[in-house]
């Protein structure tokens, strides 16, 4: 990577938020503060979800994250965390608000935009509880391999969003293995949880919209039936 690339904004604050989110959890012994002043971050450009950072960046703060924790993992656990309570914000309700993980994976390549800039997802489905992943780094980006590590943890924690149950994630190339990208198998289990939260999305979806049409008919029919139905 160049220079240029190497200062070249990649990577939301919304990453470098859910390690710290992390650290207040399980690593509260953690000088933060240091950590970020180590790597040339600033507390509110941390907070602002707009603000995006440098490979350099993230590379300096992860050196120092691990030296400071002694968790050479850290980066899974850390994608992992997205599923937290600890973590709920806009991103993840947006998430929550799609029909289950089949929809979240159908449209990784667009979620995955909100955090990253440095490579491209595709994803394609194997079966209604299987996709593939791959992730091939842009042109000029070298990513480095705890990035990976983070990836496969943000993939297991998607299902869980829905599930409660970590799902398998399986790593069939990596380009850090001589691969010309990385490529994951994500497979979760089928609950129940699922389909109740499926259905009744789809009954919101249906019927928010007949309760507005009816308001306009019937107000009558709209407060005494359709709203306590909707509700």
């Amino acid at each position: 990577m160049n220079e240029a690339n190497q200062q070249a904004p990649l990577y939301n604050s919304k990453i470098i938020d859910i390690y710290l989110k992390l650290l207040d959890k399980k690593y509260p012994w953690v000088n933060q503060y240091d950590l970020l002043r180590h790597a040339d971050m600033k507390p509110y450009q941390v907070a602002d979800e707009g603000h995006w950072f440098s490979q350099e960046q993230i590379d300096r703060f992860y050196e120092k994250l691990v030296q400071v924790t002694d968790n050479t993992t850290i980066a899974r656990e850390a994608g992992r965390f997205f599923a937290a309570p600890e973590v709920m914000n806009i991103m993840q309700q947006y998430i929550l608000g799609m029909l289950g993980p089949t929809r979240v994976f159908d449209s990784l390549r667009k979620t995955a935009a909100n955090f990253s800039r440095s490579s491209i997802y595709e994803s394609k489905k194997l079966a209604p509880n299987r996709f593939e992943v791959t992730v091939t780094p842009e042109d000029g980006v070298t990513e480095k391999p705890f990035q990976c590590l983070n990836r496969q943890g943000f993939f297991e924690a998607l299902p869980m969003l829905f599930t409660n149950k970590l799902p398998k994630v399986e790593q069939t190339e990596c380009i850090f293995e001589g691969g010309s990208c990385c490529r994951y198998v994500v497979t979760w289990e089928r609950t129940p949880s699922i389909l109740l939260k499926q259905s009744r999305n789809l009954a919101a979806f249906l019927l928010v919209p007949a309760t507005i049409t009816t308001g306009f008919f019937s107000p009558w029919s709209a407060l005494a039936i359709a709203l306590p139905a909707t509700a």
